[in-house]
């Protein structure tokens, strides 16, 4: 075991995140543009599935696999955003019973 390759690839690791925190102090990355990126990703799987499963219905689409990936694509990013949203709201309690 080569105990100096762990460590350097943890000083890697570290690097890579240093200048992902320099790049977005650039970027200058607004969190209220992210979540409404993300939101609208989330919209934009549940209508695609939505789609599919209609095309599927009317014949136009053969294949079953295309529409359950898409279907279960729709089911995790709403999934995702729901535990966001649960996160986000028990980080605002927490922060609203801290005693100044």
């Amino acid at each position: 075991m080569n105990i100096v390759g762990l460590q350097n690839s943890i000083l890697v690791k570290d690097h890579k995140i240093s200048e992902l925190n320099k790049n977005v102090g650039k970027e200058g990355i607004n969190f209220s543009e992210l979540l409404t990126k993300s939101l609208q990703k989330v919209s934009d799987d549940q209508l695609y599935a939505e789609h599919m499963d209609n095309l599927f219905s009317l014949g136009a689409i053969d294949n079953i696999s295309d529409v359950t990936i898409a279907a279960m694509k729709a089911d995790l990013s709403i999934n995702l955003a729901v535990e966001v949203t649960n996160r986000v709201l028990s980080a605002y309690n927490e922060i609203m019973r801290l005693q100044l």
